[in-house]
């Protein structure tokens, strides 16, 4: 069991470790965060006039933010898989698949690992909007913390396991394109759901959308008052569909690359 523990440790660290290469690539995505939320978010919110019921005069640039954020955290999470790619074409996937670890240990590992490291590349981020809104409570904050950590995990599980099953360079590029394209616009990300309902497909692929989940959980955690109108479900159900993706998705890892991934063949 120890040595268990220690091999998952390990097996997390080589993916949190990555964090300082990409020092560069984090300022300049936080930059571009910052005039995105701070000037295009303003600007639009000026073109959108959907008001909530509540009467703080929380809007839509407050709905908005929120979704930013989710798409974010959402495209660097399955930048992951990009890595895992890479990783296979230098024969680094066949050296771990080689090491004395269970593979069940590799594939938690890998995707724990995975998720911390996204969602750490993205807490600069939510810290950034949280400054932008006033909020302070830090029981809310530690619960959007562990939330968009848990939504992290469920999709580093999910490029890795179109990473391992595809095994193919090209064909990776194009299912990753497809995923990103199709899961953040029939979303929630930038449209409230109740404004989708006069095209039913668009509606319900919204409404079971992990990234519309996490972006309406996120609203309803800290202005639910004001912006329930536009939420979906209750924020139980909302957290509840959060951890199971994440739970689910390693879990589909786990047993994928335990019993059917091979070292070599990769396209």
């Amino acid at each position: 069991m120890r040595e268990d523990l220690r091999a998952l440790l390990l097996v997390t660290l080589w993916d949190v470790r990555k964090v300082a290469r990409y020092k560069v690539f984090l300022l300049m995505r936080f930059a571009w965060f910052i005039v995105q939320v701070s000037v295009f978010a303003v600007l639009i919110s000026y073109l959108v006039t959907i008001r909530s019921l509540g009467t703080s005069g929380i809007g839509y640039y407050e709905y908005y933010l929120f979704g930013a954020y989710t798409a974010l955290l959402f495209s660097i999470s399955m930048f992951r898989g990009y890595e895992i790619a890479e990783e296979f074409e230098e024969g680094i996937i066949e050296y771990q698949l080689s090491l004395p670890i269970k593979r069940r240990i590799l594939a938690i590992g890998r995707t724990i690992g995975g998720g911390i490291a996204s969602f750490i590349y993205t807490l600069p981020m939510m810290l950034f909007i949280l400054l932008l809104l006033g909020i302070t409570n830090p029981v809310l904050i530690a619960i959007a913390v562990l939330s968009a950590l848990a939504f992290s995990i469920g999709i580093v599980g999910l490029a890795i396991n179109i990473v391992f099953g595809l095994k193919s360079g090209d064909k990776t590029d194009i299912l990753f394109g497809v995923v990103d394209a199709l899961l953040v616009r029939l979303s929630t990300i930038f449209y409230p759901l109740p404004f989708l309902s006069v095209f039913p497909p668009y509606f319900y692929a919204a409404m079971y959308n992990p990234l519309s989940n996490m972006a309406d959980f996120l609203r309803a955690l800290f202005f639910f008052q004001d912006l329930k109108i536009f939420i979906h479900a209750p924020p139980e159900n909302l957290v509840s569909y959060i951890v199971g993706l994440s739970v689910g998705l390693s879990i589909l890892a786990m047993l994928f690359i335990e019993r059917r991934v091979e070292g070599g063949g990769w396209k």
